[in-house]
């Protein structure tokens, strides 16, 4: 089915109505109220700017198809993950970024992994994050309340790793240094987080789709800890989500038995594509 043709059946469902209700905006970013630097060097304390980034991509946005092998991936985010395998030059991406998003936040974009019973856990990992690797990265202009804030978004990124995301590649210039934690509801930023980590881990061994989820687990799973029983439980529950999704890791036409990111265009374009230009405050 051609990508018009998902666009009509769309409409002629009445699609936008129901996605325009309560259940699209649980996936809208959840942008109020989010601190922003003072435009000081670094520091924790800040003026309170409100904003939102771009709308989520639509079909208009992305080239590829948005019907098949999506399973149950809700439709307002299709675009969404096909415009970070667009975007990244990673073909079969998008599938492999709703399967990982399922798990990670139920598709909800204002997901805080901070909660319930995980609550304490999640941010004594981000605060262990944050203190073993300030001394080795750019300063955040929020670095405290990065390291108190869990992990959260669509793809339940840890905070501290999150902003300094494109740290590896274009060290003090990485655009999310000046970002409160809260940027990671934001759709578009998470995507770029994601297809950044994805880029990552595709530097290791993977040996097929699921290497993919371990390493997004952790990386040394695809390392040191490669058929750990641990690894080996993150990706039989990874493809548990694929399966209870309906996506099918075999349909080789969206994608392919092992993903390739050599044709990575680099963090500065991928952010440009996939954020554009961010408040001046964080510039």
């Amino acid at each position: 089915m051609t990508r018009s043709t998902w666009v009509t059946l769309s409409t002629a469902l009445g699609l936008a109505g129901v996605f325009g209700g309560a259940l699209f905006l649980n996936r809208r970013a959840n942008a109020a109220g989010l601190p922003t630097s003072n435009g000081s060097p670094p520091t924790d304390s800040g003026s309170t700017t409100k904003f939102d980034l771009a709308p989520l991509p639509t079909a208009a946005d992305v080239k590829g198809d948005l019907v098949r092998n999506w399973g149950d991936t809700p439709i307002d985010l299709r675009p969404l993950f096909l415009f970070m395998e667009e975007t990244s030059r990673i073909k079969g991406s998008g599938r492999v970024f709703a399967a990982i998003a399922s798990r990670e936040s139920s598709f909800v974009t204002s997901a805080h992994n901070g909660n319930a019973a995980n609550e304490q856990d999640e941010r004594d990992d981000s605060r262990k994050a944050y203190d073993n690797n300030k001394d080795r990265n750019p300063p955040l202009a929020f670095g405290e309340q990065s390291a108190d804030f869990g992990s959260g978004g669509l793809f339940g990124a840890l905070s501290p790793y999150f902003l300094w995301t494109g740290v590896p590649e274009v060290g003090a210039k990485a655009p999310l240094l000046r970002a409160a934690p809260e940027i990671c509801f934001q759709p578009r930023a998470a995507a770029f987080g994601a297809v950044v980590y994805m880029q990552r881990i595709l530097k290791n061994r993977t040996d097929d789709i699921a290497d993919i989820k371990a390493g997004w687990a952790n990386p040394q799973f695809l390392t040191t800890a490669r058929g750990s029983e641990r690894a080996l439980a993150v990706r039989a529950r990874f493809l548990a989500d694929v399966q209870a999704l309906g996506i099918d890791l075999a349909d080789a036409v969206t994608i392919p038995p092992k993903l390739d990111a050599s044709a990575w265009p680099g963090v500065p374009a991928v952010f440009a594509s996939l954020v554009g230009a961010l408040p001046k405050e964080l510039a």
